[in-house]
């Protein structure tokens, strides 16, 4: 039986790990358990990218420039050419030159929603070439019905010729049933620094409930390797008061294992963001029996099984609904892990890329 010839590109795994190298990585190791398909991830670190996907049914290829106009408009379509690859996967922007199917996950629009949170630079080189890319795209995907149905608006694409793919849960669920036992008093926020994703509300509704004279303590976890992550962190940092920094914990590059651990033994997850085209983290802290308190804003606004939700933009709701989630004796955990599980499995959301590509 002939393969289908899959090319993914992954050269976001060389920089900060974030969503959409969370997304690559669970939608293609499910995926590659289809035998009718080959999948070969090119990437520049083949070393470290080999450490998310390890099927020995994987193909590699390592990318040379890091130069993002070569690498689309020169690298790419000769790769595509010399291994007659049937589709490539690219994430928001495709070569200039069609050589082959393209199949491309625009994951938001966030930046023409929200131009407040974006330099003028990015609104308008990204919204000429997101347009581009979407209308070479033989397979256009996205992973929220929020996202769909904003880049259907925006680029005037048909709604019907979007497919939503969203992010599932890559984690390990054995023996999660009795984390709750193992609970520390943390207040955990998962996410990359960003002024949207509202890191400063959270801290301010911490010291407001003066939860560290409870005990608790409040944790940061995500990337500042970009200068605009480090201006966001450089704003939070300067909103701590200097006698209660030792209950404001940051870290970053954690292993999944070391995230999983803080999932466990976290308490409560809460998820401030503004604006998100998915919004992984609070599904997946749900696996761990964390009480999640989430935006109910943009794509978040499909979490409906969350028991508590708030919208960031009213002023004092997140202090209010931390305050009410705390007090919540009858959390609904299993419900609500069950829920997760049926709606964000990889295996589920590969078959429709699967099924997808089955046609032609």
């Amino acid at each position: 039986m002939k393969k289908v010839k899959i090319l993914v590109d992954a050269h976001v795994f060389d920089y900060s790990y974030q969503g959409t190298t969370t997304y690559i990585s669970g939608l293609y190791n499910s995926l590659v358990k289809y035998n009718d398909l080959e999948i070969t991830i090119c990437a520049h670190d083949i070393e470290g990218v080999q450490r998310f996907f390890s099927n020995p049914a994987f193909k590699f290829i390592k990318l040379n420039s890091k130069s993002k106009v070569y690498r689309l408009a020169f690298e790419l379509p000769r790769i595509i050419k010399e291994g007659g690859y049937n589709y490539a996967h690219f994430q928001y922007i495709v070569p200039f030159v069609k050589s082959c199917m393209y199949i491309n996950t625009i994951h938001d629009v966030l930046f023409l929603e929200y131009p407040q949170y974006f330099s003028l630079t990015y609104r308008l080189i990204n919204g000429t070439l997101f347009r581009i890319s979407a209308a070479k795209s033989d397979i256009l995907l996205t992973v929220s019905n929020y996202s769909k149905e904003h880049i259907s608006q925006k680029f005037h694409i048909p709604l019907d010729e979007l497919l939503v793919t969203p992010n599932g849960v890559s984690v390990n669920t054995s023996g999660v049933h009795n984390t709750t036992t193992l609970k520390t008093k943390n207040i955990l926020y998962v996410s990359r620094y960003e002024y949207r994703k509202n890191h400063i509300d959270l801290l301010n509704a911490f010291l407001a409930l003066k939860l560290y004279q409870q005990g608790y303590k409040l944790t940061f976890v995500g990337s500042k390797n970009a200068p605009i992550e480090q201006a966001a962190f450089n704003k939070l940092q300067q909103q701590i008061p200097e006698h209660l920094s030792s209950h404001i914990i940051f870290l970053e590059n954690l292993t999944f294992d070391e995230l999983n651990t803080l999932y466990i033994k976290a308490e409560y997850f809460v998820y401030p963001s503004l604006a998100e085209g998915f919004g992984i983290p609070p599904i997946e802290a749900a696996i761990y029996n964390c009480k999640v308190l989430c935006s109910s804003t943009t794509a978040m606004a499909d979490y409906t099984f969350f028991k508590h939700r708030f919208d960031p933009n009213i002023k004092g709701e997140l202090e209010n609904k931390l305050r009410e989630i705390m007090k919540d004796n009858e959390y609904p955990f299993e419900q609500i892990r069950e829920k997760v599980l049926a709606i964000y499995s990889w295996d589920n959301i590969s078959g429709i890329l699967y099924k997808r590509l089955s046609k032609g």
